[in-house]
């Protein structure tokens, strides 16, 4: 008897043979020899599933053989009452039978004594028959259908393209308890913009996302973000830029407004932070995350095993540094420059890392082109800044995951380290005091602030869709100079060298890569000296539409 299984697996062996047989230009052309690989391996997918299949079916056939040849050794011993329970319809003195039921296509024999009628199938052939119809059914491999027909664009560089567009909505929601207001400036340096969260109930940043490609050369996003403002709401722009596709030579250029790419933490979103706000280095540096109107160029080096990155930004600094202090709007000179370089790599199967330096300067410019940055100090004074900032930024990130599964054990340490220098020119316009005692303005010496920062922190997660984390974050400010007379500083929030530190610990449960619930705990002083903010923070994040892989 011929069995399917055994020519389903030789057609599949010659099949294979053939592939591996044939010549592949993998030097000349590098992108076939991926492709040649990737059929490659799924071919022998598909060999080794159809394998285990043919193999059951074996065993099945194997199975119903004995028992056929059990039931045929009955039918040798007792074939008299073996006719009678199988055709019970016998007339007395013929030796012709019936079916009850009949089989299908077949005639009732007609009587006759000489010649006995062949005999029906029985049930177990019937199985047997079946079985080798289901067998060469399951065998017959069939081409997979045929996909829509794509919409193709001539592309200079790469594979052609369609046009394609995604609608994302993040929703994001707190509760917290914090025994000192947010709404209150940071001790130790110059008001710096940062927002924190408020007390009670309150909504994040619920951002609501379009992106997708444009064509062949080009794709766009546009991110728009509602916030709680007070008792009211409010829809502001946080990213709406363009890049290219498929420009040789690994390069890349992105243009309009968007977070930079400095550091590690600047150009995630909320959403895909670890913890429920920022590192106290951020808020102190760039009044929270840098993102700026400009233009990015960027460098891929062609490696096989890590990745080295170039860029430089510039941009036109109407933000200052993500500040609302600074404005270089309608300037034809931008005021903002950035570099970074970035590098990284797998160790074995389940160790990934990677690290960068990045540098960031700043300035208001100086003479009639120069726009001051303005602060009101916390004792109702008001100064202006002309000068520039310099700042460098050394991240590292370490992830571990079993054979590069994440599912359930991850583990992920990462850390940022901030040098930010400011030096220029300090006036103030109502904190001096003339020589009859009425307030007047004066101008400083030369100013210069020196603030060194940083923040370490690990996540785990110890089983499936449950993490743990813990942070330590603190700020040096220094002995800074201002160069203004004690009197138009006294009662503010300026103070230095006072250098204020942060613990947090946290765990979160993701039901789904949707769904995310939070609980954090802090403790800081950077309300300044003695006065600590005890924090519980309780968070919810929920995504909306399908959505691409976070960032390394």
């Amino acid at each position: 008897m011929t069995y399917m299984p055994t020519r389903a697996l030789v057609h599949a062996l010659c099949i294979t043979s053939s592939v591996f047989a044939a010549p592949l230009y993998a030097q000349e052309a590098p992108d076939v020899q991926t492709q040649i690989k990737q059929i490659q391996a799924s071919l022998s997918q598909i060999r080794s599933d159809y394998e285990q299949r043919i193999a059951t079916l074996e065993s099945q056939v194997n199975q119903l053989q004995r028992e056929n040849a059990q039931l045929a050794t009955q039918a040798k011993t007792s074939p008299a009452q073996l006719a009678q329970a199988n055709h019970p319809a016998t007339v007395s003195g013929d030796t012709s039978f019936t079916t009850s039921p009949p089989w299908p296509d077949s005639k009732k024999p007609a009587p006759t004594t000489d010649v006995a009628p062949s005999k029906p199938p029985s049930k177990t052939q019937q199985r047997l028959a079946k079985a080798e119809s289901l067998e060469d059914k399951i065998t017959a491999v069939s081409p997979p259908p045929a996909a829509a027909a794509p919409t193709p664009f001539p592309n200079l560089g790469g594979n052609d393209r369609t046009i394609d567009l995604g609608a994302e909505l993040f929703l994001d929601a707190k509760y917290s308890s914090q025994s000192q207001n947010p709404e209150n400036p940071y001790s130790g340096v110059l008001p710096n913009g940062a927002e924190g969260v408020p007390r009670g109930f309150s909504i994040g940043e619920t951002e609501l996302v379009f992106k997708g490609a444009v064509d062949n050369l080009f794709r766009g996003e546009a991110r728009f973000v509602l916030e709680q403002e007070g008792n009211s709401t409010s829809i502001k722009t946080e990213e709406v830029f363009a890049e290219t596709l498929g420009l040789p030579w690994g390069t890349k250029v992105k243009a309009g407004k968007y977070w930079s790419s400095v550091g590690y933490l600047n150009d995630k979103h909320p959403h895909e932070w670890d913890f429920v706000d920022l590192p106290l280095v951020y808020k102190q540096v760039f009044g929270g995350q840098l993102n700026e109107t400009g233009a990015q160029l960027s460098w891929i080096a062609p490696t096989d095993n890590m990745l080295f990155k170039l860029g430089g930004e510039i941009a036109q600094g109407s933000n200052g540094y993500g500040q609302s202090f600074n404005s270089n709007f309608n300037q034809n000179k931008p005021r903002l420059g950035t570099l970074f370089a970035k590098t990284g790599g797998d160790i074995g199967d389940s160790h990934s890392w990677q690290g960068g330096v990045s540098w960031v300067r700043s300035t208001t410019g100086s003479g009639t082109a120069a726009n001051q940055a303005s602060y009101t100090l916390s004792n109702a004074n008001d100064v202006n800044f002309s000068g520039g900032n310099t700042t460098w930024i050394a991240d590292f990130v370490y992830r571990w995951a079993p054979f590069g599964n994440p599912t359930s054990q991850n583990l992920k340490i990462q850390g940022e380290m901030f040098w930010n220098k400011q030096s220029g020119s300090m006036t103030s316009s109502t904190g001096c005091v003339d020589d009859i005692g009425d307030a007047t303005g004066c101008s400083g010496s030369n100013f210069a602030q020196n603030q060194q920062g940083f923040y370490t922190q690990g996540i785990y997660q110890f089983i499936p869709k449950w993490r743990a984390g813990y942070r330590y974050d603190r700020v040096f400010n220094g002995t800074n100079n201002y160069g203004l007379p004690v009197d138009a500083l006294a009662g503010s929030q300026i103070q230095s060298g006072w250098d204020p530190y942060r613990n947090t610990i946290m765990m979160d449960w993701a039901n789904s890569e949707y769904s995310l619930i939070r609980l954090q705990l802090a403790r800081d002083n950077a309300y300044g000296p003695g006065l600590y903010n005890n924090a519980i923070y309780l968070q919810y994040i929920m995504s909306l539409g399908a959505h691409g892989s976070h960032k390394y």
